[in-house]
């Protein structure tokens, strides 16, 4: 049985409703080849795809994860739930106006593709910018209580096919 490593390899097989290349399945899922390849990769270790002729399909053993449930997707699954309740209810406080006219709030979420090492660098300069903000004794005690949650991770592989830059 193939574990729950996210809804992807599912995703995969329910998207060989009939035999596709890699191309095919990564256009129509929206992520790139290398990503779907490492997943076919372990679909196939598992008995759920195979590949012939440069074309993916299912086994017949891919019942197993297209009869199985789908994986719970709750709140604590993305993020853990104390953050998540921080957060909407901070937004929720302040539509209502508890902060009054005047304060700073702020999300986004970025993407891009760069080394390790910029990441490193990336990781070192935010731990010394919330260090120098928001470390015991550096705040004004008789100010707004700011929140500040953050997630440096991975989130695709680079294509097989090299893509022009950025």
């Amino acid at each position: 049985m193939v574990a729950d490593w996210s809804a992807l390899p599912r995703q995969i097989v329910h998207a060989l409703d009939r035999p596709k290349t890699l191309d095919e399945l990564a256009a129509q899922l929206h992520v790139t080849d290398a990503r779907v390849l490492w997943y076919l990769d372990r679909l196939r270790a598992a008995d759920l795809v195979g590949e012939r002729d440069g074309k993916w399909s299912r086994t017949d053993q891919s019942n197993v994860i297209l009869t199985s449930p789908e994986p719970a997707t709750d709140d604590q699954s993305i993020m853990p739930g104390r953050t998540v309740y921080d957060f909407q209810q901070a937004y929720a406080d302040a539509a209502a106006g508890m902060f009054g006219l005047e304060f700073v709030q702020q999300s986004a979420e970025h993407g891009a593709r760069i080394s390790l090492q910029q990441a490193t660098e990336f990781r070192e300069r935010l731990f010394a910018l919330v260090a120098e903000y928001f470390a015991p004794g550096k705040g004004d005690r008789t100010a707004t209580k700011y929140g500040f949650h953050w997630v440096l991770t991975p989130t695709d592989l680079h294509p097989i096919k090299v893509d022009p830059p950025e």
